[in-house]
């Protein structure tokens, strides 16, 4: 059992990366082995549109660090993606990886969207926020559900941070800990 967290924020230590460790400790308390992500620190570019994975679906003809993290959500049991909202939405870097997950997905003529994801894995996904209001990037969370339910077949828990002031809210907040400590229990059930 492997559970992976891919860290959108640029902070490897802020509130996004606290929520996605607190899942992946949850995760490892079930015996799971566990792997944490930085997009940031990461060499990769976004989706070139070369269309080359319509050939070899699952594939992205484009070599970078990229690579790697597909091999790895592959081979991995549970995959918990995160980010914070910037400026309305996710971070670029955050973009840039969902962009390049389009080598998972095709539609048939029929217009049916198809995936090339393993069967069975489990996502989750993490978002923190400065508006103390949680719904107020609803759209966001709603945007990622559409994307993450083409990838997978499985029910999607969802794990949402409001109200941040600074960067190390999130490790205060007790039932947030706990929230994201049983998600990782559960992708690795």
């Amino acid at each position: 059992m492997k559970v992976i967290a891919i860290n959108g924020s640029p902070r490897k230590n802020g509130n996004t990366a606290t929520i996605l460790q607190q899942v992946l400790d949850g995760a490892a308390e079930k015996g799971a082995e566990t792997r944490m992500i930085h997009l940031n620190s990461l060499n990769m570019k976004g989706c070139q549109g070369c269309l080359a994975c319509r050939e070899d679906l699952g594939n992205c003809a484009y070599k970078d660090d990229f690579q790697d993290v597909l091999k790895e959500m592959k081979e991995c049991d549970g995959v918990v993606l995160g980010t914070p909202i910037y400026v309305f939405n996710v971070t670029g870097q955050f973009k840039s990886f969902l962009d390049r997950c389009y080598c998972f997905t095709d539609h048939t003529e029929e217009g049916e969207y198809v995936t090339v994801m393993p069967k069975g894995k489990k996502f989750a996904l993490v978002t923190s926020q400065g508006d103390e209001n949680r719904d107020a990037y609803k759209h966001v969370i709603e945007y990622l559900q559409l994307l993450l339910s083409f990838l997978s077949g499985s029910s999607l828990e969802v794990i949402t941070q409001a109200g941040t002031e600074d960067k190390s809210d999130a490790g205060k907040d007790a039932k947030l800990m706990e929230a994201a400590r049983a998600v990782g229990k559960s992708l690795a059930s």
